[in-house]
C-alpha cells in the first residue's frame, strides 16, 4: 500500500491517522507542493494529496480515501453499524471542513500561494477560527469523543485541523475551551495521531 502525501497536508494528516489506527502498513511518499510524481500525473488531475494506492485500487481525495479505508479494512472499526449515527458523524466532517478547514484554507492560500499576503483576511480567518470553537467545546462537554463512546472518523477529521491552524497560523485552542481542549490531549496522546516525518516508515 502506498500513501502520496504532502509533508505537514491536514487531509494526508487524517488519512495516515486512520491507516495508524487500523494498524495497516503503508509507504508513505511525499511529494512537494506542485511537483507531483509521474505516477499520479498519469491518474488524474486530481489526484493530489493524498492518494492512496491499495493494490489495483486508486483512491483520492481525502474524504473518500477515509471512508474506503474504513469500507476495505473495518476492523477496528471507526464507523458505527448505525445508519443514524454514521450520518451524524458525516454531517460533523462536512461541518468541520466549514467551520474551521474553510478559515485554515484561506490561510494557507495567503500565506503560501501568494507574493503578498493580505494580512488583514489571515486576521479575520484566524478570528473566525477561534470563535467556531465554542460550538465544539459544547459539543465535547462530557463526552470522551463527537459520536458514542468510540472513536470515529469524526474525531480524525477534526483533529487534524489544530496542527495544522497551529504550524501555518500559530493559532491553538484556547484555554477557556476546557472540553475541546481535553479532548484534542487524548487524541493527540494516541500513537496513531503523530504527524508522520519525511523518510518515517509507516
Amino acid at each position: 500500500m502506498k500513501l502520496f502525501l504532502l509533508y505537514r497536508c491536514p487531509f494526508a494528516h487524517r488519512t495516515t491517522f486512520v491507516l495508524q489506527e487500523k494498524g495497516l502498513s503503508f509507504d508513505p511518499i511525499f511529494f512537494e507542493q506542485g511537483k507531483r510524481p509521474p505516477e499520479l500525473e498519469a491518474v488524474s488531475p486530481y489526484a493530489k494529496s493524498p492518494t492512496l494506492i491499495d493494490g489495483e485500487t486508486l483512491v483520492w481525495d481525502s474524504q473518500i480515501v477515509i471512508e474506503y479505508l474504513e469500507d476495505r479494512y473495518p476492523n477496528p472499526p471507526l464507523m458505527p453499524s448505525d445508519a443514524a449515527a454514521r450520518a451524524e458523524i458525516r454531517m460533523l466532517g462536512t461541518r468541520a471542513a466549514q467551520e474551521l478547514a474553510a478559515k485554515l484554507g484561506t490561510v494557507v492560500v495567503e500565506r503560501l500561494y501568494k507574493p503578498h499576503p493580505d494580512e488583514a483576511k489571515i486576521i479575520e480567518a484566524k478570528r473566525e477560527f477561534v470563535q467556531a470553537l465554542d460550538a465544539w467545546d459544547q459539543r465535547l462537554a462530557g463526552r470522551a469523543f463527537l459520536v458514542g463512546d468510540a472513536l470515529s472518523l469524526a474525531d480524525v477529521t477534526l483533529y487534524t485541523i489544530f496542527p495544522a491552524m497551529l504550524g501555518q497560523a500559530d493559532v491553538g485552542i484556547p484555554e477557556d475551551r476546557k472540553h475541546l481542549r481535553a479532548w484534542h490531549d487524548r487524541m493527540a496522546a494516541r500513537p496513531s495521531s503523530r504527524l508522520l516525518e519525511p523518510n518515517s516508515a509507516g
